[in-house]
């Protein structure tokens, strides 16, 4: 089993925001982490978001507790068991916001980008919907593992995606959740990047790469770099980041 040799998560209002509709998640014992961003304004996405997260959290605490729990919403013999048990967190968090949303009227409904992986073995689980994205370092190079649902993918664009990272799909929105999964071969040295649109959306792969690899060792620092960097280039969103080292 591939070690989580450190890491460092952090979220944050933003230098310009006074609410923060951002969360993250980390259960060390389960392997998990994630990155969350709500919408729909103050005391609605924050609170969506605090949800979301208490509902994912739950999922794996019983999972923990009871291995042999079932999979309420979705089972595929093509995943791994973590990688359902993501699945199914983020089907509970997004019927409960649904069920939440249903009486209420349009300007007080909210939702919830996210972006949650599991380390199992050499294997990392990501499943996602929204706006997040994360980011592979591995051999003084950064890939992109998990692009966000977005009007411009990464890549097209790079660091000029201001206002077109807005959530094509999300936790609440609609009736239907299609989750994007991803299962990725991991090895000792990688280190991971999880990240809201408050951080990545400008910043090119080639400025991530930069600053893990001026401070390679230290994670607190790479996430304060990147969201140094991302608010001097003019970001008033909130920011969410977790950097895992392997």
């Amino acid at each position: 089993m591939i070690e989580i040799e450190s890491y460092y998560a952090k979220t944050f209002q933003g230098p310009y925001l006074n609410i923060n509709e951002d969360d993250i998640i980390v259960d060390l014992e389960s392997r998990l982490f994630g990155v969350f961003d709500g919408f729909g304004g103050g005391t609605v996405g924050d609170t969506a978001v605090a949800m979301a997260r208490e509902k994912v959290g739950a999922f794996f605490t019983k999972v923990s507790v009871d291995p042999d729990s079932t999979m309420p919403y979705f089972f595929s013999p093509n995943y791994l068991l973590e990688t359902n048990c993501l699945i199914n967190a983020l089907e509970i968090a997004h019927a409960t916001l649904i069920n939440t949303n249903k009486d209420r009227p349009m300007n007080e409904r909210a939702g919830v980008s996210c972006l949650v992986g599991i380390v199992s073995e050499n294997i990392l689980s990501l499943a996602s919907t929204g706006n997040c994205a994360g980011f592979l370092y591995r051999g003084n190079k950064v890939s992109v593992i998990s692009p966000p649902d977005t009007i411009t993918p990464i890549g097209s664009i790079e660091n000029n995606m201001t206002n077109r990272t807005f959530p094509l799909s999300g936790l609440g929105l609609f009736e239907r959740l299609m989750p994007k999964v991803w299962e990725i071969s991991v090895r000792k040295g990688d280190k991971i990047c999880l990240l809201t649109d408050g951080v990545y959306s400008r910043l090119a792969t080639d400025d991530i790469k930069t600053i893990i690899e001026s401070t390679i060792t230290d994670e607190l620092n790479i996430v304060k770099r990147l969201f140094s960097v991302s608010n001097d280039r003019g970001n008033l969103d909130n920011q969410s980041a977790i950097v895992i080292t392997l």
